[in-house]
C-alpha cells in the first residue's frame, strides 16, 4: 500500500513540476520575443513600444496633435529597428501595416498610409485584425495607436538568437529547479510513507494476534501524534486481551470448585459412601447458593460495567444508611471481638442515590473490613462533607495492603492472598463491583494503606457528590 501511495505522490509531484517549468517556459519565451515585435511601416520594422513613447514624447513637447501629420513620417523614422524590402517582407509573411494615431475624440491626427499614396488606401477608417496601444503621458492617455496586420517576431538574426537564449536559459534553469524539487519532494514523500509504512507493518502484527507490537515515536508532528495513539490502542487491546484470558481463568476456577464438591457429594449418595440425609444435603445446597451468588455477581458486574445497571435514585440519607448497617454488622464484630464503631457526622448527609446499591457498597466494604481485622481490633466508619462532597471511610485495624496489591484490588476476581481462600478472601468481585456501582453514582473509590493516622491498617473511601 505505501508503495503505491509513494508512486502516487512523487507522480503528482513530478506533473506539478513540469507544468510549472513548462508555463514558466513558455510564459518568458513570448515576453521575451515580444520585446523583438515590429510592424512594417514603410519598410521600415518598428517596434510599438518605441512609436507610442516617441508619439508620447511628440504630445508632451507639442501640446496637443496639432502638427503631428507632418512629423509622422520622421517620428517613424526614430522608432524604427531598421529597413526591409518589400520581397523579404513578403518572404517572411509581414507586408506593409497601416499605422494610424487616434485623438481622445477618435479622429484619427495621423495615418501611415498618407506618407505613401502609390500603397492605395490613403487614411481610411482600419477594419480588420486591429490592435491597440494606449499613448500615456504622465499616466494620462492622450491618444491612441492602432494598427492593421499581425507583428513580426524576431525580425533579426540577432533577436532570434536573444529569444532562443533567453528560452534555454529558462528551460536548463527550470529543469534544474525540477531536479532539485523531485529530490525534496523524494524525502518528503519519504517522511510520511515510512512512518504509514511502519504503521502498517504493526496493523499487521495486531490482526495476527500479536498484541505486544509497538510503532516507534520520531517526531511530534501529527504522525507522532498518531502512533502515539496506535501504540495507546494496541496497549489496551493487549490489557483488554490479558483481562480477557484472567476472566476466563477466573471464572471457570470459581465455577469448578463448587462444582466439584457438588459432584463429589451426589457421586457418594449415588455409590452408597454418603447416606442421603439432610445434612448431606445441606452442603450441597450450600454450594448451590455459593454458585448462584457468583453469577449473580457477575451479572451485576457485566451490567455495570456496560452502563445497563438500573438505579433507582432518589435522596438519601447516607448517616441513617450507615447507622443502619453498622447495626446489622454488630452480631458478626460481636462475636469476632471487634469494635465496630460509627463517628464523625450527627446530622443528616443527603446524597441523590440508589440506596439498595449504596448499601451493598458498605455492605462489601465492611464485611471485608471484619474478614480481615483480628479479635481485639476496631473497625471505624466515618463520615465527613468536605466542599460539596460527601465522603465515607471504613478503617479498619487489620494487617493492611502490600504498596503491590493497592492498585488492583478493584480488579475483577483480584484477591491479595495468594491462597484464594474463600474463608478470608471472598470470590474477588464485591470491591469490582461496587467501584463500578459508586462511578455510576458519579463519585469514585479508593484504598489507603497503612490508613490515615495509622502505623497499619486499611481505609476505602468513597467520596459522592452532596446535595443542598
Amino acid at each position: 500500500m505505501t508503495n503505491r501511495l509513494w508512486f502516487r505522490l512523487m507522480s503528482a509531484f513530478a506533473l506539478v513540476i513540469a507544468i510549472g517549468v513548462l508555463v514558466t517556459v513558455v510564459v518568458t519565451r513570448q515576453g521575451a520575443a515580444s520585446r523583438f515585435a515590429h510592424f512594417m511601416i514603410n519598410h521600415h520594422m518598428v517596434r510599438p513600444e518605441q512609436l507610442q513613447s516617441a508619439l508620447a514624447d511628440y504630445y508632451r513637447e507639442q501640446g496637443s496633435w496639432a502638427g503631428l501629420e507632418p512629423q509622422f513620417a520622421a517620428i517613424i523614422e526614430l522608432s524604427t529597428d531598421g529597413t526591409m524590402s518589400d520581397m523579404m517582407g513578403s518572404m517572411m509573411g509581414m507586408n506593409n501595416n497601416q499605422i494610424q494615431v487616434l485623438d481622445l475624440a477618435g479622429a484619427v491626427v495621423a495615418d501611415s498610409h498618407t506618407l505613401t499614396p502609390s500603397q492605395g488606401r490613403g487614411g481610411g477608417p482600419l477594419t480588420t485584425s486591429i490592435q491597440r496601444w494606449p499613448i500615456l503621458v504622465d499616466d494620462i492617455q492622450v491618444g491612441e495607436l492602432l494598427a492593421e496586420g499581425g507583428l513580426m517576431v524576431g525580425a533579426s538574426a540577432r533577436n532570434n538568437s536573444l529569444v532562443a537564449g533567453v528560452t534555454r536559459a529558462v528551460v536548463v534553469a527550470g529543469v534544474t529547479a525540477g531536479l532539485v524539487g523531485l529530490a525534496l519532494a523524494l524525502l518528503l514523500v519519504r517522511q510520511i510513507t515510512r512512518p504509514l509504512d511502519s504503521l502498517s507493518h504493526a496493523a499487521g502484527q495486531i490482526a495476527g494476534g500479536d498484541l505486544s507490537v509497538r510503532v516507534p515515536v520520531q517526531s511530534n508532528d501529527e504522525f507522532g501524534a498518531l502512533a502515539n495513539t496506535f501504540n495507546q490502542m494496541a496497549r489496551s487491546l493487549e490489557t483488554q486481551e490479558k483481562l480477557r484470558r484472567n476472566l476466563m481463568a477466573d471464572v471457570a476456577h470459581e465455577l469448578r470448585t463448587p462444582l466439584a464438591g457438588i459432584q463429589g457429594t451426589v457421586e457418594a449418595m449415588q455409590d452408597g459412601v454418603f447416606p442421603t440425609t439432610s445434612e448431606n444435603l445441606q452442603a450441597v445446597h450450600d454450594q448451590v447458593i455459593l454458585l448462584n451468588r457468583l453469577v449473580e455477581d457477575l451479572r451485576t458486574l457485566a451490567n455495570a460495567e456496560a452502563g445497563q445497571l438500573s438505579l433507582d435514585r432518589l435522596p438519601l440519607d447516607l448517616v441513617a444508611l450507615c447507622r443502619h448497617q453498622v447495626t446489622a454488622f454488630q452480631p458478626q464484630a460481636h462475636g469476632k471481638g471487634i469494635a465496630l464503631v460509627l463517628h464523625g457526622a450527627a446530622e443528616m448527609i443527603t446524597v441523590y442515590g440508589d440506596e439498595q446499591r449504596l448499601g451493598q457498597v458498605l455492605n462489601n466494604l465492611l464485611d471485608n473490613a471484619l474478614r480481615y481485622t483480628p479479635a481485639g481490633g476496631t473497625v471505624q466508619v466515618a463520615l465527613a462533607v468536605t466542599t460539596g462532597l460527601a465522603r465515607l471511610a471504613v478503617i479498619d485495624s487489620g494487617p493492611g495492603v502490600s504498596a503491590d496489591a493497592l492498585p488492583h484490588l478493584f480488579d475483577r476476581f483480584y484477591r491479595a492472598e495468594a491462597s484464594r481462600n474463600r474463608q478470608t478472601g471472598g470470590s474477588g468481585l464485591g470491591l469490582a463491583i461496587a467501584r463500578q456501582l459508586v462511578q455510576a453514582h458519579g463519585g469514585r473509590i479508593w484504598a489507603e494503606s497503612p490508613a490515615s493516622g495509622q502505623t497499619h491498617g486499611s481505609a476505602f473511601i468513597l467520596e459522592l457528590p452532596a446535595q443542598g
